[in-house]
């Protein structure tokens, strides 16, 4: 799960959206290791023959108050990751695997799932736009600010 999270990482970093840093790798085993711990039921593992190749982590409504303010929506939850295997992209394993998520929320009672994505990243909007997300707000920004000269 440590490496399907880092994969999230590594691959938002070609687009100016995650920094990695040396202690990344220790950082991420720690916070995975508690979330699994503190939330079992908000981690979403995908599995092909055995082998874990996608992963989805949702905040549920009591941790995501950070954001729910932002919408006029009832319950909310958050969803700070989700990631598919490259060999696995394509297959629908990314589909599946969201749309399971969201049967479960609604089992849950949660009315509305928000999260953030790379805009740059060429999977990311047009995957979530196909499973129904719309931007409620955009953001741009040049990292380092001196390539805005």
């Amino acid at each position: 799960m440590t490496e399907l999270e880092l994969g999230v990482i590594h691959y938002d970093a070609h687009f100016g959206a995650a920094f990695p840093r040396p202690a990344t790798p220790r950082l991420v085993h720690e916070a995975t290791r508690k979330n699994l711990e503190q939330r079992p039921d908000w981690t979403w593992l995908a599995e092909r023959r055995g082998r874990p190749v996608g992963l989805a982590v949702v905040e549920p409504p009591e941790e995501a108050t950070w954001i729910a303010g932002l919408t006029s929506q009832g319950q909310t939850a958050y969803l700070p990751s989700m990631f598919i295997s490259p060999e696995e992209r394509g297959t629908g394993t990314g589909a599946r695997l969201i749309t399971n998520i969201h049967h479960a929320l609604d089992a849950r009672g949660i009315d509305l799932t928000l999260l953030h994505y790379a805009q740059l990243n060429p999977l990311s909007g047009p995957f979530w736009h196909r499973m129904g997300y719309r931007p409620l707000w955009s953001t741009w920004a040049a990292l380092p600010a001196s390539t805005l000269r």
